[in-house]
């Protein structure tokens, strides 16, 4: 099974970072194979330039999802269409 990447390109004190890293990681357990990576626009000169003023910019498997704010469907479907499998829950 291989693995979805979520990347999260952000800056430190962004409300609207903190806010789409935030749903991201509330949605992310119910995938058994997502990953997160959370990363600052100014780590590589090619974000600085294409992404200044969208942060934060959402990747699935590098392919930029969005930016600014996410929406929860859309963002969930983008991740099953990515290949993310749904956690199955135990049963009791």
């Amino acid at each position: 099974m291989d693995n979805v990447r979520v990347t999260v390109i952000g800056r430190e004190a962004c409300h609207l970072c903190e806010e789409a890293t935030d749903l991201i990681e509330s949605v992310l357990p119910g995938y058994a194979n997502v990953v997160l990576e959370k990363c600052l626009v100014e780590e590589k000169p090619e974000w600085l330039e294409f992404y200044t003023d969208k942060v934060p910019v959402i990747l699935i498997d590098g392919v930029e999802h969005g930016y600014w704010r996410v929406n929860e469907e859309i963002f969930r479907g983008a991740l099953v269409q990515a290949g993310a499998l749904h956690q199955q829950k135990d049963s009791e």
